[in-house]
């Protein structure tokens, strides 16, 4: 099976020099897996790879649509899919770059198509958890779908909710539609590498990253998509929230300014907290030079490649 690569881990951790040194080392190209670079007009908020990185390799999903279009991780796995094909068609090595954990997944794994939600009978069922307590969902979703139920809290309600919405909506448990997604590991062999950096270290460059976003136009950036009707994901990128509050004065820069050091932060961890869960990834020391690093994980493919020719 052909090489697929990944490159994951948190915000600042140094994903895309590493990406661009291994896409020259490989003869590779690289797929953003990014669900907020995709967008342009938002640079200084999304901080994509700059002209010097861009210039290294091909890129795909970066800057390609305007934020007032949708980007889905359906969407992503369906265009990646393709591009995936036709670059190892094409003799060459994909390398996916980025820290959102479910679009990695998705693409990995798949996807199923999901039924649209049915506001009545989410009512219904919310109704029932106020009357008859979190537990008497859980019960039901224990008889029809054990396998989903048991990667769930009992008080996980919003999960539970939409697992019993899918069975009832489609006739199928999840677990079932999910054993019929196929990802682009059934035909490659996927390689995901985890970029681990020292949380001191890695919040520090955060706090940095963000001290940079103000002094090249944070707030005047903000101020021109708060003029357009931005779409609901591209409306969630961090930065738009803090600094929509300091434009209604309802706080001032310096806060805003901390509060956005704060929320990336703690996004940062989510994105670890994710990567983690994930037994595939392979993590990798990151607090050195991005050529040190491109080197060890090239090391790794090597001995992997061995491995598997012994086999």
């Amino acid at each position: 099976m052909k090489n697929v690569i990944f490159i994951v881990g948190p915000t600042s951790s140094g994903k895309s020099a590493i990406a661009a040194r291994l896409a020259e080392k490989l003869g590779g190209e690289i797929i953003s897996c990014d669900s907020m670079q995709v967008y342009k007009d938002m640079d200084v908020i999304t901080r994509p790879p700059g002209k010097e990185l861009l210039s290294r390799a091909r890129h795909y999903f970066i800057r390609t649509l305007p934020p007032e279009e949708e980007f889905s991780a359906a969407r992503f796995v369906e265009e990646a899919g393709d591009i995936v094909d036709s670059l190892v068609s094409g003799g060459k090595t994909p390398i996916i770059v980025g820290g959102t954990g479910l679009y990695v997944k998705a693409l990995v794994d798949g996807i199923f198509p999901s039924p649209p939600k049915d506001r009545d009978l989410r009512k219904k069922m919310q109704q029932a958890v106020s009357e008859r307590g979190r537990g008497y969902l859980y019960r039901q979703l224990e008889e029809i779908d054990p396998e989903t139920a048991s990667g769930l809290h009992p008080n996980d309600t919003r999960r539970i909710i939409r697992a019993l919405e899918v069975h009832q909506l489609t006739g199928r448990t999840i677990h079932e539609k999910k054993a019929e997604s196929k990802g682009i590991s059934e035909r490659y062999d996927c390689r995901i590498f985890g970029l681990k950096v020292p949380r001191k270290i890695l919040y520090t460059r955060i706090d940095a990253a963000v001290e940079n976003m103000f002094r090249e136009g944070l707030v005047n950036e903000v101020m021109k998509l708060k003029k357009r009707k931005l779409g609901l994901t591209a409306e969630k990128a961090l930065g738009i929230k803090e600094i929509s509050t300091f434009l209604t004065g309802g706080t001032s820069l310096e806060k805003a300014k901390e509060e956005l050091k704060k929320n990336t932060r703690r996004y940062a961890k989510r994105q670890m907290t994710w990567f983690r869960a994930d037994r595939r990834v392979v993590w990798v020391d990151a607090d050195r030079d991005a050529d040190d690093i491109a080197e060890d994980i090239l090391e790794q493919l090597v001995r992997i490649t061995v491995k598997r020719g012994e086999r």
